[in-house]
């Protein structure tokens, strides 16, 4: 299988069968062997229903089921674990991406082993983006990296994933930063392409919760001591 399309999803009820819908169409006009993975991150809402009806009309369409909820970095994870294509792209459930930009993607797949969105833009309001701008700023500062500011689309040659020199906690955010740092230092090729990141089209926004945050600052200084400070030999 050449593409998986990932899509984790938690209690997104509201949206995930137009994203879904929308994901089909993009794989269809790809001219590709390509599956849709949703990975239902323990959802508490009809988000598990909804994926597996969506799997039973759709030969194209998988799911993964998590019995309890294991967080941002946990379900994208299992969405680049699991995913069987030979490249893997992973896109919002809510509708804050459109998922025809994996045409841009796939134009430069060649030269890329991994390539991530970072924002052009976003419509978010001002506490949200202050608050990811001084995430971003502290990241920078602890790796000594110029880490781009993430947005929501992403594409990756499985293959080329790198193993992480660290455990990472499934429940906070540091996922995707992890996977670019290790990415560049193991000697991948490290793409990027600005987006916008839009308003959800629905569903409430979990990612800026004050617990996750908290878990995510503390997670950031144990891994800066163990990738800066005192890297394993």
């Amino acid at each position: 299988m050449k593409l998986s399309i990932t899509i984790p999803a938690y209690n997104e009820q509201a949206t995930l069968e137009e994203i879904v819908e929308e994901a089909l169409g993009v794989g269809a006009s790809m001219h590709e062997d390509f599956e849709v993975l949703i990975v239902d991150d323990g959802s508490n809402d009809d988000t598990g229903n909804v994926a597996d009806r969506l799997s039973v009309a759709s030969p194209n369409v998988r799911v993964l089921h998590h019995e309890q909820n294991r967080g941002f970095s946990g379900a994208m994870r299992s969405c680049v674990e699991q995913a069987a294509g030979e490249y893997v792209f992973l896109g919002p459930a809510d509708g804050q991406a459109a998922f025809d930009e994996i045409h841009r993607f796939w134009t430069i797949r060649d030269q890329y082993d991994l390539i991530f969105s970072c924002r052009a833009g976003r419509d978010d309001n001002a506490r949200r983006k202050a608050s990811s701008a001084v995430w971003y700023g502290f990241l920078r500062i602890l790796f000594g990296q110029p880490i781009p500011e993430f947005s929501s689309t992403f594409l990756f040659r499985r293959a080329a994933i790198p193993q992480f020199p660290v455990k990472i906690r499934p429940d906070a955010s540091n996922f995707l930063p992890v996977l670019y740092l290790t990415a560049i230092k193991t000697g991948r090729s490290v793409g990027t392409l600005g987006t916008v990141q839009h308003q959800r089209r629905g569903g409430v926004a979990k990612g800026g919760s004050l617990a996750n945050s908290m878990r995510t600052v503390i997670e950031d200084i144990r891994l800066w001591w163990r990738l800066r400070v005192r890297p394993r030999r």
